[in-house]
């Protein structure tokens, strides 16, 4: 069984979206987003279900993506811990 990929988008509102994607989808997603297109753009744009969600970065306090990437970006601290 494949694990369920997505991103949860947490809101500065502290409300929060998941949405779940296939593997290629996850893949063009952390070269292209994750690690420099996200910040360079101040935007976050997914199909979804038929329609396009535009969300600004500035709405944005943090976004989870799952699982994390085989090869996460190298400016990422990685082996870390959530304590609370």
């Amino acid at each position: 069984m494949e694990r369920q990929r997505g991103l949860t988008i947490h809101f500065n509102d502290g409300t929060r979206i998941t949405i779940g994607f296939d593997g290629e989808a996850r893949n063009r997603y952390a070269r292209e987003i994750l690690q420099d297109e996200f910040v360079k753009r101040r935007l976050l744009a997914v199909e979804a279900d038929g329609a396009m969600l535009f969300i600004p970065f500035e709405n944005i306090k943090y976004v989870t993506a799952f699982p994390a990437p085989d090869e996460p970006p190298r400016w990422a601290l990685t082996g870390a811990t959530l304590i609370g």
